[in-house]
């Protein structure tokens, strides 16, 4: 059966929320850190050509997933997860270093543990249920997977007949008994 189509749009909208979202912290960060060099390796990350290096595949995989939207085309989804997962996996790892070094900091602690609880389920379960919508109901596919995809609605084969119309009617009386 088909996906309802206002539970598509809403799926594809959540992602769409997401590629402005990046799009802009993209535009905004990026020149900023690219200005900085850094000395520290806490801070490798966050400034000079490595800043770059991630604005750039930041902005191809955003862009990946514009087309992966717009194509339904599941594949083009990882690109996004791929480098979502890469720098929030450097993200914790400098997290872990700082409390380390520095010590623990609860505040500063505590409210980037909270974005992080909000942000990453939020991007992970619209790409996934995005990767879903294009697995299981797909609107067109162009692509030659090696199946074929029938329709459990349709009638194929079945010849249906009506029964011929009886030439006669039957007395009004029959009818009112019925």
């Amino acid at each position: 059966m088909a996906m309802d189509k206002y539970l598509r749009q809403f799926i594809k909208y959540q992602s769409y929320t997401i590629v402005i979202f990046t799009m802009i912290m993209v535009a905004i960060f990026t020149p900023m850190m690219a200005q900085f060099e850094t000395n520290e390796i806490e801070n490798f990350r966050f400034g000079g050509a490595v800043a770059v290096t991630f604005g750039v595949s930041w902005f191809f995989a955003v862009v990946s997933l514009v087309v992966a939207i717009h194509k339904e085309d599941k594949r083009l989804i990882y690109p996004y997860l791929v480098l979502f997962g890469i720098d929030l996996f450097l993200l914790i790892l400098r997290e872990f270093y700082l409390t380390i070094i520095d010590g623990i900091y609860v505040e500063l602690l505590s409210l980037k543990m909270m974005l992080a609880g909000i942000i990453v389920p939020y991007v992970i379960a619209s790409l996934l249920a995005l990767h879903r919508l294009f697995t299981v109901d797909p609107i067109v596919t162009l692509r030659s997977e090696g199946f074929v995809r029938f329709d459990r609605n349709e009638v194929v084969g079945v010849q249906q007949t009506t029964a011929p119309e009886p030439s006669f009617s039957p007395p009004n009386d029959y009818v009112r008994q019925i």
